[in-house]
């Protein structure tokens, strides 16, 4: 018990004096942990990994009261993904501002993820209207941009109804699901964007 005691406030010890790690891998590649940005939850490149090329891609993770968010850059800067969860969680900067929500709509988790030309966002929320009701609001929507290929889905808990814009530039896809009388609904958005 005391040799295992000992490992533990060494290894405490010396990850608090160095504050950072860096791994080497295979062909020159390696990861670098930021450990004392970890620690306080909020860094922009708690872990970095470069590949034998040179090229690195960086993580960093954000906590607070409201929930937690995660987002990845690039070598040259450009955020390639970003996640979020909790309640207070804010719709991405680069979302379609056009796209309609409820008015109680609680967002709780969201993502952006950019591949190349394409970027995906998904949106998840609470909200306490009547299901149906919203779903006309994403029909009515889905109709008024001039969408095509429209597909809808209606059962006794879900609606579902997806097009792709005139000019093919991007998807959409608003997925309802209906609880018991009692609950919040929820909601998930996903919009696909070729750039």
């Amino acid at each position: 018990m005391m040799k295992k005691a000992w490992w533990i406030i060494a290894g405490t010890l010396v990850l608090s004096a160095c504050g950072s790690i860096t791994i080497p891998g295979d062909d020159d590649s390696e990861v670098s942990i930021d450990f004392v940005g970890m620690a306080r939850g909020d860094t922009e490149d708690a872990i970095t990994v470069t590949d034998g090329e040179g090229t690195s891609q960086s993580v960093g993770f954000s906590v607070d009261d409201d929930g937690f968010s995660m987002s990845g850059t690039g070598e040259d800067g450009e955020e390639t993904f970003s996640f979020g969860s909790g309640v207070a969680t804010e719709l991405h900067e680069d979302f379609p501002e056009d796209i309609p929500f409820p008015d109680s709509a609680q967002f709780v988790g969201n993502q952006r993820v950019a591949d190349g030309q394409e970027v995906m966002f998904t949106v998840q929320y609470l909200f306490s209207e009547d299901a149906k009701e919203v779903y006309d609001l994403y029909r009515d929507y889905v109709s008024s941009q001039g969408y095509e290929s429209i597909q809808e889905m209606e059962s006794d808990v879900n609606y579902s109804v997806m097009g792709v814009s005139p000019d093919a530039s991007h998807n959409a896809s608003f997925s309802l699901t209906h609880y018991a009388e009692d609950e919040e609904n929820m909601a998930i958005v996903i919009v696909i964007i070729e750039n």
